[in-house]
């Protein structure tokens, strides 16, 4: 199992609100209705920043942090290729700085607290 952490940017001149919105109510249930992404994808979570969050001084400018789940790297590289999955890209360009957008894939989590304090 890999993961793909995305650390997202709204585009220029979108608000907070309008960005999560889209994210949230467009190309989730897009990304959900993908065949390229039932084909390859375990899990599927849109983590949204907070609204508070955007207050802190210095605090990094990512909107929020999308993560996929994937039995291997290669079946990432797969849904990236299949042609059923530029339904996606396309609607990305439509919310996402994707030049300001960090991608990195991960091993499965080490889980060093869980649900408890």
């Amino acid at each position: 199992m890999v993961k793909l952490m995305c650390f997202v940017r709204r585009r220029a001149g979108m608000s907070a609100e309008e960005f999560h919105e889209h994210w949230r109510d467009r190309h989730g249930p897009l990304v959900r209705d993908n065949a390229a992404v039932r084909r390859y994808v375990r899990r599927y979570e849109q983590n949204h920043r907070v609204g508070r969050d955007y207050e802190r001084p210095a605090a990094p400018d990512f909107d929020g942090v999308a993560v996929q789940w994937f039995d291997s790297f290669r079946d990432f590289v797969a849904m990236i290729g299949d042609p059923d999955f530029q339904a996606v890209i396309d609607d990305e360009a439509s919310f996402l700085d994707r030049s300001g957008t960090v991608f990195v894939m991960t091993d499965p989590e080490i889980v060093f607290v869980a649900e408890g304090r």
